[in-house]
């Protein structure tokens, strides 16, 4: 069973120790190294702010993972228009990695959080081009590729991926 919860300051060790494992810090934020402190600072803004909605999932009542989602308004690259969220995610912990349990996390996190609202039309996701298993999961979860382009903030060529609310609800 999957189960997602509002990340709180008591997972912020938790947030620290994925963050700086290997296999997440590849594809996280690759150039920085974040302190303790500086995590705590980073996520305690975003519980205050609101702008970005972040989460923990737990699958049989174990945490293993990070799931953020926002509003998108630079949509160039996604090549479409409309209300659209944003998400990124990853497993943190190893021994639930090559499970499949990545389209199951992301289908309940869209349909319980994302598509509640009536108005968001799209949801998005932008992996790099080298992380394939990431692109394979969310090509199961129903994302369609729309474009690869250089990414300014991660410094790296992108796999701009998109699921319309339709395909969401008519195709699974």
């Amino acid at each position: 069973m999957i189960n997602f919860r509002r990340v709180s300051k008591k997972d912020f060790k938790k947030l620290y120790f994925w963050l700086n494992i290997p296999h997440v810090k590849e594809f996280w934020d690759p150039n920085d190294i974040f302190t303790f402190e500086e995590i705590s600072v980073k996520y305690t803004k975003r519980i205050k702010e609101k702008k970005i909605d972040i989460y923990i999932f737990s699958y049989n009542n174990v945490d293993i993972g990070f799931i953020q989602s926002y509003f998108v308004s630079d949509l160039s690259l996604f090549r479409i228009e409309g209300v659209v969220e944003g998400i990124d995610l990853y497993i943190g912990d190893i021994k639930y990695l090559y499970k499949g349990l990545g389209k199951e996390i992301i289908r309940q996190f869209i349909e319980n959080y994302i598509f509640v609202d009536n108005l968001v039309e799209y949801v998005v996701i932008d992996p790099e081009v080298r992380n394939t298993s990431a692109i394979k999961a969310y090509k199961k979860a129903g994302f369609e590729h729309s474009n690869t382009a250089f990414n300014e903030y991660e410094k790296a060529m992108c796999y701009y991926m998109v699921l319309s609310r339709e395909n969401f609800f008519c195709n699974y």
